[in-house]
């Protein structure tokens, strides 16, 4: 018979599922508010969940040239795995957008160290670790959006993503220096077609750029599975340099570029 001891249990375990991780810094769009949910595997709130319409928040502005500070909220994570910070400049970011990698974390994010989940479990507290991105020289001002991607190492094959407003400062840059480049890595979602990543691996990314922070200790590299879209832009070592993006919906490639509001 189904005791309530087992109905909490059973309710503490769905509970403990339903927690993982979300964005802290730099500070995520308003609206949609963001969760600790991952993309629907069916891309349904694919990008930064959201349907596309609702993008409202206040830019944390960032200078070319500086440091910026990545943070989460939560405990729930999953034995960690790899993350990318990368960037958008379209107004109302969609299934279409060009997402040009910041930063690749391959290992030990969002915590380093960690086999299974942080204790004591706190899904509303700050993570204890954080890191670092750099803004390049050579992208173009003007109003944008950061993403942070995540293939977490244990649990369902899923791909997570928070969005934040920001709006970049200071002279020079350049379209060009944004197709550069890479693409953000897409997986396990419709979006991705037969992309996947594998359980208990960290994900090494096809493409990762040129800023690459590689975990030390237990980490075990793995490219993702099936036929995932070629990385664009000329940026990153060990990734190819053609100019194909990620597949959209139906199956067509995104452009390089799909900038807007530029100040060069």
């Amino acid at each position: 018979m189904f005791s309530l001891k087992s109905f909490v249990l059973a309710g503490g375990l769905i509970a403990l599922a339903d927690a993982h991780m979300k964005l802290r810094v730099p500070t995520p769009y308003s609206s949609p508010p963001i969760t600790s949910s991952p993309i629907d595997a069916g891309g349904a709130n694919y990008p930064c969940q959201t349907d596309g319409n609702d993008y409202v928040g206040e830019p944390t502005k960032m200078e070319k040239g500086s440091k910026q500070e990545l943070g989460f909220t939560g405990s729930a994570v999953h034995g960690g795995g790899s993350c990318q910070v990368s960037i958008t400049y379209d107004e109302k970011p969609n299934a279409q957008s060009s997402f040009k990698v910041l930063k690749s974390i391959q290992g030990g994010c969002p915590a380093r160290g960690v086999a299974g989940n942080i204790e004591p479990e706190a899904p509303e507290g700050d993570a204890p670790d954080t890191y670092e991105f750099m803004i390049p020289e050579d992208i173009p001002s003007g109003k944008a959006t950061i993403a942070w991607t995540w293939f977490n190492k244990i649990g369902n094959r899923e791909f997570y993503m928070n969005c934040a407003p920001v709006e970049i400062s200071g002279s020079g840059g350049s379209e060009a220096g944004l197709a550069a480049l890479p693409d953000m890595l897409i997986a396990n979602i419709a979006q991705a077609g037969t992309c996947k990543t594998a359980e208990g691996s960290d994900i090494e990314f096809p493409n990762p750029g040129s800023d690459v922070e590689t975990a030390e200790g237990d980490v075990k590299l793995a490219p993702p599975d099936g036929e995932c879209a070629a990385a664009g832009g000329s940026g990153g070592s060990g990734g190819s340099s053609g100019g194909s993006a990620t597949a959209a919906p139906g199956g067509a490639a995104t452009p390089a570029v799909r900038g807007r509001h530029f100040r060069v």
